[in-house]
C-alpha cells in the first residue's frame, strides 16, 4: 500500500511538473481500452461526440495529465442510459451519427464554455415587417411607392416585392441596382438603406454592414449608425453596438437606440445594468417588465455546496445542481468499485494476499470519486449558466414586442414629395 502512495504522489509532482512520460502513460491506457474494452462493449454505446475514450485523450493532451483523468472520468460517469434527456438543456447542438456534442472545453471548471446551448442570437432586431413596404395580395405597389416606381426605370416595385416577400437576398440586390443607378438622392439613399435591411434579414452580416457602412449621406446618418448597430448586435458584437449607438443623436431614434442598447447588456448577462437602461425608456408593458429583470430573481447553485456534498456523499452535488441521473450513476459507480476494493480488502490473504487488485480498484475508486467531485461543481456551473440563458431568452422576448426595426417612411415620403407622375398636375 505505501508503494501506492508514493506512486501516486510521484504522479502528482509529474504532472504539475508537466512531465510528458504522463501524457504517454494516459495515450498507453487510452489506446489499450480502444484496442481490448471497446470492441467488446459494440460501436454504439456511448451518448457523445467525441467518444470517451477520445474525449479522455483530449482532456489530457489540453489539460494535464490528473486534470484530464478526473474530466475523463466525470464523463464516464455522465455516458449513462439518462443523459440524452439532458440533451436540449446541456449538450444541444447537431447530433453525428447518433451522439451528442460534448466537446472537452465545455467541462474545464476554470473555463466558461465556448458554446452555450439553447440561445439562438436572432439576425432581426424587431419583429414588425414595415406596413408602407408591403405588397398586396394583387401584386400593386404601395401608393407611397408608385410615383417613384412610376417615374423611373429603376423601379422600386420589384425590389419591395421580393422584400415583403422574404426573398431578402434578391431583394438586396435589386435595392443595391436602384441605388447605384438612380439619379435621385433621395430615392439611392433609401434603396441602400433598404439593402443593407435586407441582407441583415437574410443573416448576411458582412454585407449587411458593408450596406450601411457604405452609405454618406448626412441626412441619413443616424439611420445608418442603427443599420450598423443593429448588425453588430446580430454578429454578438454587443460592444460594437454600443458604439455605434453612442453617436446617434436623432430623437426619432432615440428609443430604439436606448432599448437595443439595454438588449446588449441583457445578452452579456449584465442584467442589471440592462434593466436600468430600460428603465429610462418608458411605461409600456415590455419596457416595464424588463425593467424589473435585474437577475437577483435567477434561481442558481453554489458551485463550493455542490461541491462539498458530492464530497460527502457521491452524486450529490449532480443532484443539488438538478442533474438527478447523473449523480445516480455517479454514486453507483463510486459504490461499486469501493465495494470491489473493500472486498479485497476484508479477506487479502484469500482473495488478494499481492495486493495488485486492492491497489488497482482502490486507484479506480479513487478516480471516479475525484471525477464525482468535480463533475458536482461543473454541474452547478452548468445549472446557474442554463437559468441565465433562460432569463436571457425571456428577456428577448420581451425586446421583440418593442419594434426595434426602424422606419423608413419619413424617407419614402420625402423622396415622394419632389417626384411626381407624368400629367398628374
Amino acid at each position: 500500500m505505501s508503494r501506492t502512495i508514493l506512486g501516486l504522489i510521484w504522479l502528482a509532482g509529474a504532472s504539475l511538473a508537466r512531465y510528458d512520460a504522463l501524457s504517454v502513460s494516459g495515450e498507453w491506457m487510452i489506446g489499450a481500452y480502444k484496442a481490448v474494452l471497446s470492441p467488446l462493449q459494440g460501436s454504439n454505446v456511448c451518448n457523445f461526440q467525441p467518444t470517451c475514450s477520445q474525449f479522455a485523450r483530449g482532456a489530457i493532451q489540453t489539460q494535464g495529465f490528473l486534470p484530464g483523468l478526473l474530466i475523463g472520468a466525470d464523463r464516464l460517469m455522465r455516458c449513462n442510459t439518462i443523459a440524452w434527456s439532458y440533451y436540449e438543456n446541456y449538450y444541444a447542438g447537431e447530433v453525428i451519427g447518433g451522439r451528442m456534442p460534448d466537446p472537452v472545453a465545455s467541462h474545464v471548471a476554470w473555463l466558461r464554455p465556448p458554446d452555450e446551448p439553447g440561445l439562438l442570437i436572432s439576425a432581426r432586431v424587431g419583429n414588425r415587417s414595415p406596413e408602407r413596404l408591403r405588397v398586396t395580395q394583387s401584386g400593386s405597389v404601395p401608393d407611397s411607392a408608385r410615383s417613384i416606381a412610376y417615374v423611373s426605370p429603376f423601379s422600386l416595385g420589384f425590389a419591395d416585392y421580393l422584400f415583403s416577400s422574404g426573398e431578402y437576398s434578391q431583394a438586396a440586390g435589386e435595392y443595391l441596382r436602384v441605388r447605384f443607378m438612380s439619379s435621385q438622392p433621395g430615392l439611392s439613399c433609401y434603396a441602400g438603406l433598404m439593402a443593407g435591411e435586407s441582407y441583415l434579414r437574410a443573416g448576411d452580416l458582412a454585407q449587411a454592414r458593408h450596406a450601411f457602412g457604405d452609405l454618406s449621406a448626412p441626412t441619413i446618418r443616424d439611420l445608418r449608425q442603427y443599420g450598423i448597430a443593429r448588425t453588430d448586435f446580430a454578429a454578438g458584437d454587443y460592444v460594437g453596438t454600443r458604439t455605434a449607438l453612442g453617436s446617434i443623436t436623432s430623437p426619432l431614434l432615440a428609443r430604439q437606440a436606448m432599448a437595443l442598447d439595454g438588449w446588449t447588456f441583457f445578452r452579456q448577462r449584465r442584467f442589471a445594468e440592462g434593466a436600468s437602461r430600460i428603465s429610462a425608456i418608458g411605461s409600456d408593458g415590455p419596457s416595464q417588465r424588463l425593467s424589473t429583470m435585474d437577475g437577483r430573481d435567477i434561481r442558481r447553485r453554489s458551485r463550493l455546496a455542490s461541491t462539498l456534498l458530492s464530497a460527502i456523499v457521491p452524486g450529490a452535488g449532480q443532484i443539488y445542481s438538478g442533474r438527478a441521473g447523473d449523480g445516480a450513476y455517479s454514486f453507483l459507480t463510486v459504490a461499486s468499485t469501493g465495494l470491489v476494493t473493500w472486498w479485497f480488502a476484508a479477506e487479502h490473504d484469500k482473495h488478494d494476499p499481492t495486493y495488485v487488485k486492492i491497489s488497482i480498484f482502490g486507484v479506480i475508486t479513487a478516480l471516479f470519486y475525484a471525477g464525482n467531485v468535480y463533475g458536482a461543481n461543473i454541474a452547478a456551473r452548468d445549472y446557474n449558466l442554463l437559468q441565465e440563458r433562460r432569463y436571457v431568452q425571456r428577456a428577448d422576448s420581451l425586446f421583440e414586442l418593442m419594434s426595434l426595426e426602424p422606419d423608413y417612411q419619413s424617407l419614402l415620403d420625402s423622396v415622394s414629395a419632389d417626384t411626381s407622375p407624368p400629367g398628374s398636375e
